[in-house]
């Protein structure tokens, strides 16, 4: 089984690298290649929600929140041509906060023709997508401070 590991260290708290990780609308903001990310399921976000989202050259897809300890970690995982179980740790450090992502992609059915090409794609996005977190839980901790 394929597995991508990935870390960055971000100058905020790890509560609030929860908190904005695992809201679903953050996606949007820091991830250029998710298009629609919507919460099916009523109540704030914890185990069992349930979400739809689609990224570019991907069909419209439903995930759930398999695990939720906050602020420590989630995991989230979809069924389909493509089974994803994405898992983020947060640790604090010195500097902040280290999150830990792990991206276990399992390709079904015609999907392992292509996932070859899929695997070196997803590296390389998701090793740039530490760096949009990161800026993008920055920001907003930079503009949350006064002064």
């Amino acid at each position: 089984m394929s597995v991508i590991n990935n870390s960055v260290v971000i100058q905020c708290t790890r509560e609030e690298a929860f908190d904005y990780l695992s809201d679903h609308r953050a996606e949007l903001e820091w991830n250029p290649k998710c298009t629609v990310m919507e919460k099916v399921t009523d109540g704030p976000a914890g185990l069992g929600t349930r979400y739809r989202a689609r990224w570019k050259g991907s069909p419209l897809i439903e995930m759930e929140t398999v695990a939720y300890d906050r602020p420590r970690t989630w995991t989230m995982h979809n069924g389909g041509p493509l089974e994803v179980t994405f898992t983020c740790r947060l640790e604090p450090v010195q500097e902040g906060t280290r999150l830990d992502a792990e991206f276990r992609p399992r390709p079904h059915g015609w999907f392992r023709l292509l996932f070859p090409i899929f695997l070196f794609v997803a590296r390389r996005d998701e090793a740039a997508n530490m760096h949009h977190i990161k800026d993008a839980l920055e920001r907003r901790a930079h503009s949350a401070t006064p002064g």
